[in-house]
């Protein structure tokens, strides 16, 4: 974030007047903090299904196009800003750990 506002004071150039908020600041970090924290127990959730014997690797693998859908939907509703970085930055992982947790599952059926 420190090279975010750094960045940003740079592109307003010397007639902007920066007016930065701790409160809003911190709570923006927070906020991001609780939010990936939370998406990424995803694999935890799904390997734990799979041990259960909810889910099957099986299945996961079947829907995987609506995986790949849901999770860049969900990526793109509780990242706070509107740029794709931070979607992909969140999307990408999911979806690789999607992929990982369908791996541990067949291991794990073994």
């Amino acid at each position: 974030f420190p090279h975010a506002l750094q960045f940003l004071d740079t592109v307003g150039g010397p007639s902007l007047n920066q007016i930065f908020d701790p409160t809003k600041y911190l709570s923006l970090i927070v906020l991001l903090m609780v939010v990936f924290g939370i998406t990424f127990e995803f694999p935890v959730l799904l390997v734990s299904l799979e041990i259960a014997g909810v889910l099957s690797p099986k299945q996961l693998s079947s829907w995987r196009r609506w995986a790949i859908v849901l999770i860049v939907v969900v990526a793109g509703v509780v990242t706070p800003s509107s740029d794709p970085f931070s979607m992909m930055a969140m999307a990408i992982p999911l979806y690789l750990f999607y992929e990982l947790s369908i791996i541990i599952g067949k291991l794990v059926r073994r």
